[in-house]
């Protein structure tokens, strides 16, 4: 239970009103302002029950080129009574409520922006928890967006012992962006696509079949939405309305004098470490790793299947090679220098691959010939030298050096000095050396586009494109490959 649910007063009802409320449902839709050509009530009558979900997102394939309208300036009681309730009955909290949102609202607003999406969603937060980070329901709704467990892994959020990714104001806020894209995709305006995230949305669209309507407010009228929900709206409304004259209301703006995540770098930590070595190693204090990483509940970032994404602040490179050679040491092997041998290997082939000498080679392993290794043999690598992967190729009817160089993305003189070759003839059944290709993958979700991936991992759109022989169109669930070493 949250801090704004456990009060006393007189007001407790109406307090409890103004921040209840969280993201309890799950949606697999996609895209960002998407539309069929239908409109939002053809698409919502056509469902003929709860379970035609992936139909909805079949339809959704086009995207306008401007932002909708966000909620509408209307004339409403509720909207002046929570008006009221902010600027006076509750004047501290919400004030309070705002200076914590500060810290946060440049970010916020720059991932809406990046998603496409109004600025002004900002709000939403703000009624949700106050942008409290800690913040807790009574149904175990967690975080700044309110997030329960299942919502939050469906958008891509980590929860698991020692890491509660709902309490990261940019991982949540990047959860909820993909969120309230899909709830537009499928209500068509935000007075509706916000009932849905309050009340889930097939609650809300089991009420408009029911009342047969789509207008919020002649649905709130007719009472046919929950009560909370009724006011959902509204208190958005409000908040909005004072912002945009303090003076007015006699409401104090905080004045934050820079963003905390303006200037941080994303780190991928690919095992688990104890945050003392890592200040340590990094030179960034623990303070500062926990401030700028609050979704950390451990001393010791347990470990992440995929990698667990750390927020620093971008000082020096220093601290940025420090903490990947952090995350190299701690996922670490511990196999030494060591290979195995492979069908198709040599040793003339393994120490060029080690960039080591034959007879170094050949001393380490106590091998008196050349040619005297087996498949499975394990050799030790004298030096460590700097490693050059690579694996055998068997050539094929249709080959040249010309495609199986742009195929493993090298040179042609590469494959000849790897395979000891003065002339550019190869033959079917051949077995050539070339170089081992590492790719790394990215598996698109809902509200992704090619620019936001490559800016994410690094690169060009173009070098996305030629990379998996794409176009521009995307879809969530696909595998792209975003780099290859």
């Amino acid at each position: 239970m949250t801090e704004f649910n456990r009060l006393k007063s007189p007001g407790a009802m109406v307090f409890a009103l103004l921040f209840a409320g969280c993201a309890t449902t799950t949606s697999q839709y996609v895209s960002t302002y998407q539309s069929s050509g239908q409109s939002p009530t053809e698409t919502i009558n056509s469902f003929a029950y709860e379970g035609q979900r992936r139909e909805l997102a079949q339809i959704i394939e086009e995207t306008p080129e401007q932002k909708p309208v966000f909620l509408k300036d209307v004339d409403n009681k509720k909207v002046d009574f929570w008006v009221n309730y902010f600027s006076k009955r509750d004047k501290a909290r919400f004030e309070r409520f705002l200076k914590n949102g500060a810290k946060y609202r440049a970010t916020i607003q720059k991932i809406f922006d990046d998603y496409g999406l109004p600025q002004e969603l900002f709000y939403v937060g703000l009624i949700e928890s106050g942008y409290y980070l800690g913040a807790k329901s009574h149904a175990g709704a967690v975080g700044p967006w309110q997030f329960v467990r299942a919502t939050a892994k469906r958008y891509g959020l980590n929860v698991q012992s020692g890491l509660d990714e709902r309490r990261s104001i940019v991982k949540s806020t990047q959860a909820a962006a993909l969120y309230f894209q899909d709830l537009y995709n499928i209500f068509g305006n935000w007075e509706l696509a916000l009932s849905a995230y309050n009340a889930g949305e097939y609650g809300v669209v089991r009420r408009i079949r029911k009342a047969k309507t789509r207008d919020y407010y002649e649905l709130s009228a007719k009472k046919v939405l929950p009560k909370e929900t009724r006011h959902y709206v509204p208190k958005v409304l409000a908040a909005m309305k004072i912002m945009e004259n303090p003076l007015r209301y006699n409401i104090r703006v905080p004045k934050i004098k820079e963003d905390l995540y303006e200037n941080i770098k994303e780190v991928t930590l690919k095992s688990g470490v104890d945050i003392n070595t890592l200040a340590r190693k990094t030179g960034v204090s623990k303070a500062v790793i926990q401030k700028l990483n609050p979704d950390l509940l451990w001393r010791r970032i347990p470990r992440v299947r995929k990698g667990y994404t750390l927020y620093l602040p971008t000082k020096s490179t220093r601290i940025i090679e420090s903490i990947n050679e952090s995350s190299r040491n701690v996922a670490s092997n511990d196999e030494g220098a060591t290979y195995k041998v492979r069908r198709g290997d040599n040793l003339i082939s393994i120490a060029k691959r080690y960039n080591i000498g034959l007879s170094d080679l050949m001393k380490e392993n106590n091998i008196r010939r050349s040619n005297h290794i087996r498949i499975g043999q394990t050799l030790s690598i004298p030096g460590a030298g700097e490693v050059a992967p690579t694996e055998t190729y068997r050539v094929k009817r249709g080959d040249n050096l010309y495609e199986l160089a742009r195929r493993y993305h090298t040179s042609i003189s590469k494959i000849l000095k790897l395979n000891n070759l003065s002339k550019r003839t190869i033959y079917v059944g051949q077995r050539l050396q070339v170089p081992r290709i590492e790719k790394s993958f990215y598996t698109v979700r809902p509200g992704d586009y090619l620019l936001k991936i490559a800016k994410k991992h690094g690169t060009t759109v173009s070098e996305l494109k030629k990379l998996n022989s794409i176009n521009s169109k995307i879809y969530p669930g696909q595998k792209l490959v975003v780099n290859i070493n």
